[in-house]
């Protein structure tokens, strides 16, 4: 069953078993810290997709007001031109069109003073992951 070894070759299997288990152990913790970085790299690129696509969605707003602004702008050009052609201007006519330039001018002033908004629940998701990768290391 047994065979018999000498002490040599009992320490020489020992130091073997002693280094497999040693290369196992590195093995496992390098594959853990690969993982985990890649998964804060997934996190990190997840995250500036959300800011580009909040960017993206207020510049889409700001293009949006600045085409409003300047349809209303043309429309009263175009009434006042047509206005003083037949050679009356009226003020009724040309005041809620500059109201509505007005307004547009406030809403555009609105939007650009508005920080890129990131959805707020997300926000709270990365911190937990931090706090449980730096709990983790």
């Amino acid at each position: 069953m047994w065979k018999a070894q000498t002490k040599e070759a009992v320490l020489r299997e020992i130091k073997i078993r002693e280094w497999r288990r040693q290369v196992g152990r590195t093995f496992v913790r390098t594959l853990g810290w690969l993982l985990t970085s890649i998964f804060k790299s997934i996190v990190v690129a997840l995250g500036w997709l959300k800011w580009q696509s909040a960017k993206v969605a207020h510049d889409i707003e700001l293009n949006r007001l600045l085409s409003q602004r300047h349809d209303k702008l043309l429309r009263l050009g175009e009434t006042v031109y047509a206005m003083y052609r037949s050679g009356g201007v009226s003020w009724d006519v040309v005041e809620p069109l500059c109201q509505d330039i007005e307004q547009i001018d406030r809403r555009l002033d609105a939007a650009k003073s508005t920080p890129l908004q990131v959805l707020p629940q997300e926000i709270e998701q990365e911190r937990d992951l931090r706090a449980e990768s730096a709990a983790s290391q």
